[in-house]
């Protein structure tokens, strides 16, 4: 039970604490931190020259725990409190100067790296794979992704292959507090705004990795302090995309990557382009009425800055012409027929895409392209229909909502559009984005649930576990339609060695909190197919599997397929083939006819190439031929043409 154990002492209100504190403004070495009035910036400027913030870092954490009290059900608590907060987001900035840089990094990195192991009479082979930018992020906790991660952050050799894999350049990792990086006149002017604290306490993600970005905002401060001022979520923006660099394949797959007229982006260079298209009327949507979480969708194409000139050239274009833009692009039925879907006309400019049109991923790119020149948000998608792949757009509308549907063919059936998230370059759904965009009214219970993630970090520091889970609680009980806050507590709850029957009602509690959400709630589900694995229950885990097949064939083919794949997979491994082809059949039944490129790509191509990596070509044709003969696929399209492909590498005849 979350909680359990030694009780939490905390006083009824927010009081005084008496510590060793500051000496300006008239407070006196030794006097309170008087946690009810808000923070003096002129207090924390004099700490930074005196050179005692992580002094001051240590006895506030220690004010804070002594004075937090939690949420519960229908009670606010200090989170939700206006000065307490303002307590909390600087705090948070402090842990963040003080903290130790080669701990930091090996945080980040274990979400960037994957690990197998194999053993063998001559011992345990361990494989080690770089989850480089556009991959998903890693979040498995057990011994051997720590030790792994010890032994990378260890090597000089290893760790500079790994970060200059994974960090936009110019960086070199180094020891020591990462305020050590920064010049005392740019920490005095953070601490000196309040604005800044909360702005950085609502933007930051675990996922960013803080020595990049601090030297990124450093480098827009020092190149214009008062544009830096003047746009600080664009600043913070442009600094937390440029920690990493985008992926290699980006724009999409469909592009030689010297096509594409892609630049190395610094950020204050960046930062002056945008600031400068502003104040010079270029843009549609003024960047200062746009939150960060939005401006990330904006400043992420890393292009020729003359791309978006070209757009902004053309003064009758408005925030409604967006949609027009993907429809604007011929769509070249030649390149179809003449199965070319990479880009065959050399450099990737959108004059030139408007010269010779394009297929869909051209149209969604021009799209994507040219409401971004103009200041709008947009993520360019790709998903599975009936027939294959498809690409489409979506744009933020303004007035805190999206459309996530321009040029998706809603006759083709696609479940599920996939993008990237600039910030952390992770995959990210359509679906996700609109659940996490639902609430964006009422951001009250959103900001006390992620201060609430400030202190169960402050507990974890100190090794109290047990207020951490408290901390955590109290953050799923202020926002809990916020799936992040349900993994951050399954991260603790794994942490713990909290037992089997907590893990797995963790679970059973996200998946009725979640039951309109299906990608959430077949996550949850997922996992409990994993607990059940584990536990040597088979049978619990392939009826858990099939509960998701049944709830999603038809509507999110996506996540039907994954399951089915999932179910296929887990007899092979327990060197089951027959069982597993029994399996394919029924999942064929199930959701083949609905299933399209998602129940192809996602199910029978690893089904039939593990036959073929095994050297069984006859099952594996098996295997396509039913598919075939199931999923119906219009001939010429890229599923037909893709089946045939595969048959003819089975050794299939036409």
């Amino acid at each position: 039970m979350i909680g359990a154990g030694r009780p939490f002492l905390r006083t009824a209100a927010i009081g005084l604490l008496s510590l060793a504190c500051y000496e300006s403004g008239g407070v006196l070495q030794g006097a309170p931190i008087d946690l009810s009035r808000p923070p003096d910036p002129e207090d924390q400027v004099s700490l930074a020259r005196k050179g005692r913030l992580g002094e001051f870092r240590n006895s506030l954490g220690d004010a804070l725990v002594s004075q937090w009290r939690a949420s519960r059900n229908g009670s606010p608590g200090s989170s939700a409190q206006e000065n307490f907060a303002k307590w909390i987001d600087l705090y948070q900035w402090l842990e963040l100067l003080e903290s130790d840089e080669a701990v930091m990094t090996k945080r980040w990195l274990s979400t960037h790296l994957s690990m197998s192991s194999e053993k063998s009479p001559q011992g345990e082979k361990i494989q080690v794979t770089i989850h480089q930018p556009g991959s998903p992020l890693v979040h498995r906790y057990d011994r051997l992704q720590h030790h792994v991660t010890e032994q990378v952050a260890a090597d000089p050799s290893m760790l500079g292959r790994v970060m200059g894999e994974l960090v936009a350049q110019p960086f070199a990792s180094r020891n020591g507090p990462l305020i050590g990086r920064l010049e005392p006149a740019f920490v005095e002017t953070t601490l000196s705004d309040p604005g800044f604290l909360r702005l950085w306490s609502e933007s930051y993600s675990e996922d960013d990795f803080q020595p990049k970005v601090l030297l990124n905002l450093q480098a827009i401060w020092k190149s214009s302090p008062a544009d830096w001022r003047e746009f600080p979520a664009l600043a913070l923006a442009i600094s937390l995309v440029l920690d990493q660099p985008a992926p290699a394949f980006w724009p999409h797959h469909q592009v030689p990557p010297t096509d594409v007229p892609r630049i190395d982006p610094q950020p204050a260079e960046v930062f002056s382009q945008w600031v400068r298209a502003s104040r010079r009327g270029k843009l549609r949507v003024d960047p200062k009425l746009l939150a960060v979480r939005e401006l990330k969708f904006v400043i992420d194409a890393p292009l020729d800055p003359g791309e978006f000139d070209a757009v902004r050239d053309f003064p009758s274009l408005s925030h409604e012409s967006l949609p027009q833009f993907f429809s604007s692009i011929a769509y070249d039925r030649g390149r179809v027929a003449k199965n070319v879907y990479s880009w065959p006309w050399g450099g990737y400019r959108l004059a030139k895409i408007r010269e010779h049109g394009g297929i869909c991923v051209d149209q969604a790119y021009y799209a994507a392209i040219s409401g971004k020149a103009l200041g709008i948000p947009t993520i360019f998608f790709a998903g599975q229909g009936k027939d294959g792949g498809h690409a489409w757009v979506g744009y933020f509308k303004g007035r805190k909502s999206w459309d996530l549907n321009v040029g998706r063919y809603a006759e083709q059936n696609y479940a599920s559009g996939e993008g990237l998230d600039p910030q952390n370059w992770a995959p990210i759904t359509d679906h996700t984005i609109e659940m996490l965009t639902r609430h964006l009214g009422n951001t009250d219970p959103q900001n006390a649930a992620r201060r609430d993630l400030v202190m169960a970090w402050n507990f974890r520091r100190r090794n109290n576990a047990s207020a951490e889970g408290q901390a955590l609680q109290s953050a799923r009980i202020s926002c809990p339609e916020n799936p992040l806050l349900w993994n951050a507590l399954e991260d603790w709850l794994a942490r713990t060695g909290s037992p089997v029957s907590e893990v797995k009602a963790h679970h059973e509690a996200a998946i009725r909190q979640f039951g309109r959400f299906r990608d959430i709630k077949a996550q949850h589900q997922a996992a409990l197919v994993s607990l059940a694995l584990r536990s040597g229950d088979a049978t619990a885990a392939e009826r858990l599997s099939g509960q998701i097949v049944h709830e999603n064939r038809g509507n999110r083919t996506d996540i039907s397929a994954t399951a089915a794949g999932q179910l296929i997979a887990s007899r092979l491994e327990a060197n089951d083939p027959e069982g597993a082809l029994q399996e394919y059949d029924r999942q064929l039944r199930l959701q083949g006819a609905t299933g399209g490129g998602d129940f192809f790509y996602k199910v029978t191509v690893p089904f039939a190439s593990k036959f073929l990596s095994k050297g069984r070509p006859d099952l594996a044709r098996r295997v396509l031929k039913r598919a075939y003969e199931t999923l119906k696929p219009t001939k010429g399209e890229m599923v037909d043409r893709d089946f045939r492909k595969l048959w003819q590498q089975a050794g299939g005849t036409t």
